[in-house]
Parts: C-alpha cells; sequence; structure tokens
C-alpha cells in the first residue's frame, strides 16, 4: 500500500470509529455498496481517483472536510495542484 492508499485508508477508519458508526452504515448514508466502502478503507482503491461527488458523499457521512481529505494539513494545498 502507498503512502497515500495508508493515509487514506487511516483518515477513514480513524474517523468512522471516532463517529461510532459502523463500515454498512457509512455505505449506506453514503449511498454505496459495504463493498465498495470497504475496498477505500482497506487501502485496495484511493477514494482520491473516485469521482468527485462519491469522494464528497463519503467526506459528508464522515463529516471530513474534502480540502482536508485531498491535501492533508498542509496549508498551501494550492501549489499541490499547479
Amino acid at each position: 500500500m502507498d503512502e497515500i492508499n495508508k493515509r487514506e485508508s487511516t483518515m477513514l477508519k480513524n474517523r468512522r470509529i471516532e463517529l461510532g458508526l459502523s463500515q454498512t452504515e457509512v455505505a449506506l448514508n453514503a449511498g454505496i455498496q459495504l463493498q465498495q466502502y470497504q475496498k477505500f478503507e482497506y487501502g485496495q482503491r484511493q477514494l482520491s481517483n473516485s469521482t468527485m461527488l462519491l469522494g464528497l458523499r463519503i467526506c459528508a457521512v464522515l463529516e471530513i472536510d474534502p480540502y482536508e481529505f485531498a491535501f492533508g494539513n498542509s496549508k498551501d494545498w494550492s501549489k499541490k495542484v499547479r
């Protein structure tokens, strides 16, 4: 698992646990299949490589700032998109 996959999967799992949600609850609230969410949380797929709508739905369920999810804690995120 590369660094980006590890950061994303760790962020998803930790936030889900902080909110007291099961993987099933996240998947249902995001409108996706459980197996699809599990692939993100287990690092088998990158959420950042999915559609924007899917990423935003999962971020909304987990109350994650999409900018923080995509760019980490970097204050200078605009340099990463150039």
